[in-house]
């Protein structure tokens, strides 16, 4: 800001005078004009009184010089600071506009006081400081709102990835409710359950193409089961991978991993496909989900991308190991119904030949029954009657008659027991019987072959058991069938007993047939229970068995709600025990 031009001659004798001193001047002139004035008054008063008008005039002339000289340094001094002033608020004016650090003016400049002139200085320094942070500032906001800018695109754009994504959600979530309640992936039925799950999965994931593709048995071949083009909404069957012909991409399915290629042309695993099959369909990306059934990979599902190149993101490959998984639930569902439609066929078959076997053997054994019914009868009358007239050997040979025709009775009266307990034929009349009497009636059977062999026959039953509700005849004969086996395998002198322990509960009861005969070894005990079966060894090959006492013993156990446990030792004896229901 540049000088006053009316501050000249006086004030530029005074410029950069301090203040101090140039206030005084008007007073030492007024102190002149007064002295000047005395001395003049001094001189006579005839001079006065002759010059008094000359004097007046002089005092009057000083007076204003006087006057005029305080006013000019008045304004002299107050110029300066209305300078600073306005000047103050012209950079005021400029910090507020938009253009303050472009502004290119370099300061105030004062002159005239010195006072004045290092204020104004001190002002333009500040100024300056204040103009540099403030274009600091400016430069940081800049940044600041360009980042701002940069941050506010990036979240615009993830919340359209999000939107889009959520969208993307939605309608893989509604495919798949849609195949979990579709009928045709519940109930197996392969051929629709496949065309359903392609479309959806096509239509859900906008891609061109999807397959289903199933290894065949030895696994050298891909059979595509159902594929969809989405473009022609068209569906069909019948393309073939074979394994010698592409063995990197099938070496690549081997490793049970999802196969996710972005560019066909590019990815080895796929370069044997491009020239033959994805070129000439424009197929340029795809991706390959393995099908899991019962822990083994099956087969897969492919995805395939026409013309552009895709990128398939993460919410996508989600989406397919699902659709993969329906296609795995059908294929089981699917082998399931097939087994039991087996199942049920190969039951029905059992139980036709069941029924040819009951029917079988009901008549074979009447038809049997009734001859050997007739040579006992005529045994006995030989025996009788004209056994004294025959030589020894005649009577041996009729006492084997009559001994191999009992033993034959035996096995046909037990064939035809077993196959009516079998065939659910037979019915137990339940009903309250003595614990103590059922031990000592079996018992009685056997009383005869035990005392042939000299052995020790005993029953340890507590006193005071109540009744056991039992079909009385039928577990007769199984105590019967084991205390016969126990008499058997017994060696002479030796001895066979019936122990008696209920629960503590009352719950169930136990009777175990002991014996000290020849025992087994415990890996043959599994052969026991099955039918027409004996365990093996010198002893029992001289006796004489059907291999159906124990079966038939414990079917009849099983009849009653109870289960048969055996326990043996060799050489030392066996436990037979039979566990029945027995509420007190």
């Amino acid at each position: 800001m540049s000088q006053n031009p009316g501050q000249s001659g006086f004030f530029s004798l005074v410029k950069g005078v301090p203040l101090n001193r140039v206030l005084i001047m008007p007073f030492l002139l007024q102190i002149l004009l007064a002295v000047g004035l005395s001395v003049y008054l001094s001189i006579g008063n005839e001079q006065i009184e002759g010059n008094t008008q000359s004097a007046i005039f002089i005092f009057l002339g000083v007076l204003g010089v006087a006057s005029v000289l305080g006013i000019a340094i008045a304004r002299w001094i107050t110029q300066p600071i209305l300078d600073l002033s306005k000047a103050v608020k012209e950079f005021g004016k400029q910090a507020t506009s938009a253009d303050f650090t472009n502004e290119e003016n370099s300061g105030v400049i004062v002159q005239g006081i010195h006072e004045v002139e290092v204020l104004a200085g001190s002002f333009n320094e500040m100024a300056q400081q204040l103009r540099q942070a403030i274009t600091v500032l400016a430069s940081k906001n800049e940044e600041l709102k360009l980042q701002v800018e940069l941050r506010t695109q990036e979240l615009q754009q993830e919340i359209k990835e999000r939107l889009n994504n959520q969208q993307k959600l939605e309608q893989h979530n509604l495919a798949l409710v849609e195949l979990a309640n579709h009928r045709a992936v519940s109930e197996g039925n392969m051929e629709t359950a496949f065309k359903v799950i392609t479309e959806k999965a096509a239509n859900a994931l906008k891609v061109e193409r999807v397959g289903v593709w199933l290894f065949n048995g030895d696994r050298t071949k891909l059979q595509c089961i159902s594929l969809y083009e989405r473009s022609k909404q068209k569906h069909s069957a019948g393309l073939e991978y074979n394994r010698a012909d592409y063995p990197i991409y099938f070496k690549a399915l081997g490793a049970a991993h999802t196969i996710i290629v972005t560019e066909t042309r590019n990815d080895p695993r796929v370069q044997e496909l491009w020239d033959n099959l994805l070129e000439s369909e424009n197929i340029a990306s795809l991706i390959a989900v393995p099908i899991w059934v019962g822990g083994k990979m099956v087969g897969i599902i492919l995805y395939e991308q026409v013309n552009i190149p895709r990128k398939w993101e993460l919410i996508e490959q989600n989406f397919v190991s699902s659709i993969a998984e329906f296609v795995a639930l059908t294929l089981e569902v699917c082998d399931r119904k097939q087994a039991e439609s087996a199942l049920r066929e190969a039951q029905e078959t059992a139980e036709v030949a069941n029924c040819a076997k009951t029917t079988f053997l009901a008549n074979i054994t009447d038809e049997l029954t009734t001859p050997l019914n007739s040579i006992l009868r005529i045994t006995k009358t030989f025996q009788n009657e004209v056994c004294e007239s025959l030589s020894e050997e005649h009577r041996q040979s009729i006492n084997s008659l009559e001994s191999n025709s009992k033993h034959l009775l035996e096995l046909i009266n037990n064939i035809l027991d077993l196959t009516k307990i079998e065939s659910s034929k037979i019915e137990l009349q339940l009903a309250p019987t003595s614990i103590r009497g059922l031990c000592d009636s079996s018992l009685s059977f056997v009383k005869y072959l035990a005392l042939q062999k000299n052995i020790q026959l005993s029953v340890q039953v507590p006193e005071g058991l109540e009744p056991i509700q039992v079909d009385e005849r039928r577990i007769r004969q199984a105590f019967i069938n084991l205390l016969s086996n126990a008499v058997k395998f017994t060696s002479d002198a030796g001895k066979v007993w019936i122990e008696v322990q209920p629960t503590s509960t009352n719950e169930y009861i136990f009777f175990s047939v002991v014996d000290t005969g020849i025992g087994m070894l415990s890996d043959d005990l599994f052969k026991l229970f099955q039918p027409f079966v004996q365990v093996e060894n010198s002893y029992t090959r001289r006796s004489a068995g059907t291999g159906l006492g124990l079966v038939m013993v414990q079917r009849i156990v099983e009849l009653h709600g109870g289960t048969v446990h055996a326990e043996s030792q060799l050489g030392k004896g066996s436990r037979f025990t039979v566990k029945l229901p027995w509420k007190k």
